[in-house]
Formats: structure tokens, sequence, C-alpha cells
């Protein structure tokens, strides 16, 4: 089997080759080309110890990127190459990291520390495919599948565990049974995983197109990684797989929670997530059944009080737990249509307001109040119009 690699991939192995070593791409490059897929990225991997791989490219910048594990990383064409020394991994102590690496001329021995048969491929133009552990059968039969004991696989790194489920939601691959007992049996290891990593592991796995089948069989790790999820709650498998992952995510705690957005709350700062999705995530489920999704008024009070991205994903939130979907289009129109929802679109500012008499706080209130009924359609978005309705306002409250 021949599979046609990047111009630089090649180079990089063939010179690595035309200096006596071996060279291969491995894992999810190789896997994706099996699937038919063109690869995110190429891994490079290869007999030539560091000191010798930065040797071949000396002409070339080369980056200790993680020179004690192996990795070396050549800048060829403006772009990086990660290329790695056949290792054998030593005692893993804390379920995430060895505690040191031994270089090894096999590749056979490399493939064996890997943590799924189906990553565990290797291949190059002139060796073909390398693979010991029944990897191209297991992607054939999709499969998830521990190389070796997967009680030991997970031992020595638990991240496998949510790489494992998160395989299985994004390729569709059921996970073979030993494989998943022993998920089950060893995910109280997930503790020793970084908060950050075990989000970006919840992000890859809820953008999975197979992501509903996964979330429902193993809700017990999607529990234990949440920690204020105690139970798991789907919505409609069809408005599920339409949806993309922010809603996804949301709509876990918005039907698993009696107090969604406090819990969301509660699990940012377990995993340490972005501030702003903090912010605006805890905003968006607050606001469920807050606008009429079937008005335009309601709606573009909504991108008025949300920023857009996060309005249009409080819509399609709203979608995903019933709401009529027409109601995401209707929201992306009237963005995209000029609606004015923003006190910087009106056809005055504050120094106009300033010039009735009005100062301090009373300015940006007043422009909020013409904004609002510029939505409501009480007024039209003119300075002249808006001038009048701000001072039959402020006459109104003189009178009062």
């Amino acid at each position: 089997m021949k599979f046609v690699l990047p111009e630089q991939v090649e180079y990089i192995i063939s010179r690595l080759e035309k200096c006596g070593y071996r060279a291969d791409i491995v894992g999810g490059s190789v896997r994706d080309l099996l699937l038919g897929k063109t690869p995110y990225d190429y891994d490079i991997t290869t007999s030539a110890t560091p000191d010798q791989t930065k040797a071949v490219f000396s002409d070339l910048r080369t980056i200790d990127t993680g020179i004690k594990h192996g990795t070396v990383s050549v800048i060829l064409d403006g772009e990086t190459y990660e290329i790695t020394t056949y290792r054998v991994d030593g005692e893993y102590k804390d379920s995430r990291h060895p505690e040191e690496v031994f270089f090894t001329q096999r590749i056979e021995e490399d493939l064996a520390r890997r943590d799924f048969t189906v990553n565990a491929i290797a291949y190059s133009p002139s060796h073909g495919i390398t693979d010991p552990f029944g990897g191209r059968q297991d992607i054939a039969d999709k499969v998830i599948r521990a190389v070796g004991d997967p009680y030991l696989r997970f031992d020595e790194d638990a991240l496998r565990i949510l790489r494992g489920v998160r395989f299985s939601a994004t390729l569709g691959f059921e996970i073979e049974q030993s494989t998943s007992d022993a998920i089950r049996d060893k995910r109280h290891l997930l503790t020793n995983v970084s908060a950050e990593r075990v989000y970006v592991e919840l992000k890859k796995m809820l953008s999975g197109d197979y992501a509903y089948d996964v979330v429902y069989k193993y809700s017990d790790i999607i529990t234990l990684i949440v920690p204020p999820l105690t139970k798991i709650v789907l919505p409609d498998r069809t408005r599920f797989e339409k949806a993309d992952l922010y809603p996804r995510l949301l709509s876990l705690f918005a039907l698993s929670h009696d107090d969604p957005s406090s819990a969301f709350d509660t699990a940012c700062q377990s995993l340490r997530t972005e501030r702003h999705i903090r912010k605006f995530g805890k905003e968006v489920l607050s606001c469920i059944g807050k606008y009429d999704m079937q008005s335009d008024i309601s709606l573009t009070h909504a991108l008025r009080e949300l920023s857009v991205h996060w309005a249009i994903t409080l819509v399609k939130l709203e979608v995903l737990l019933g709401a009529d979907e027409s109601a995401v289009e209707r929201i992306v129109d009237i963005n995209n249509n000029g609606a004015c929802y923003g006190i910087d679109q009106l056809d005055i500012n504050g120094n106009d307001i300033v010039s009735l008499g009005m100062t301090g706080r009373a300015v940006g209130e007043m422009l909020n109040q013409l904004l609002c009924a510029v939505i409501d359609r009480k007024c039209k978005n003119s300075r002249n119009a808006l001038l009048a309705y701000a001072q039959r306002i402020i006459n109104k409250t003189t009178e009062g």
C-alpha cells in the first residue's frame, strides 16, 4: 500500500534514510490515511537519536521541543515538523508521565508503548506499513482496542481513558469490551490528569459526530470529570447531532441540573476554562426561556444583551432543547441585515444627550432607553427622531 505524503514529509524521511536511519510517520496520521482522510499533521518517528537528527538537519533550524523524550522539531519551508526517536518508556509513577525514557532502534518497541492499536501503526514509502498489533484490522472493524493490557495502559497514563472515549465519539468506533471495562475500572485515575487537559478532551469528545451514543454510554465518565453533574440527561438525538459544540455542552447543564448556570460556573472553575467561556456560558444558561424565539423584536433584544456569538449560541441551545429550528436562521438574518442592537449603532451619541442637559450616568441610561425604543419599534433610528424621543422622556420625568 502506497500513500502520497506531503513533499516536506517525504523529504524529511528520505533525508534521514540517506544518512542510514529509518524514519516513518506514525499514529493519527497513518490512521487517517487508512480511513481515507487527509491528516491534520504528521508525526515522524526515527531510529536516529535527537543529536543525530539535529546533525542530519544541521543546515536547517531545529528546536529541542522535548529533547528529554527524544523530540526535535525541524523548521522546513516555514512549517514545524516534530521528529521523535524510537523509545521505550520507563516506570510511570503519577499515572501521566514516565520517569524516564530509553531510546531504541526497533520501531516495534516504540509502537508497543502507544495507547490504542489504531494509533500504533507506522508508515514510510520504503518500508510500507508497520502494524505489529493489528491496528489496520481494528480500523476496518471500527474498534478501539488498547495496545496490550488495557489496565496497564491506563495505569501508565490516565489521559488515555479520555482519549479512548474521544476516539469513539469522533471516529464512530466501538470500544472493545476489555478496554471498555478497564476505562470504567480505572476512571478514578482521571484525578491525576490536569484540568486543562480534561477540558480539551471533553470539547473534542462533544464535538464528535458520534458523541450522542458515547455520552450516553459513558455518562459515568462525564459526571466524574464534570463534578457538578451527578447525572446526564440528553436532549433529542437528532437535534443534538445537528448542534455544534457549545450548545451540546450547555445542554448537559440545562437538562441535568436544577441550577444550570451555577453548575456551569462550578464546572468552569474545576476545569479551569477560559474566563470568557465561564462568563458567557453562565449568561446563556441564565437566559433560557427569557426570549420569545418566534419574535424578531425579542431576538434583537437578545443580541443587545449578549454578544452576537453568544446570542446565537443561546438560540441554538433553545432549538436543541425543543424550540422551532427557524429561530436560528431568524437571529442570523437579523444580525446580517443590519438591525440596530448596540448603542454605537444609534444615530446619536453621548454628546447629543449632553446637549439636552443630561450628565453622568444618566447619559448612558438615556442611550439605553433609546436603543430599546428603536428595537421595540417605538422610535426610528434617526437623529431627529431620537432627540425628540429623548426630550419626551426628559419632559415626562420632569413633570413627574
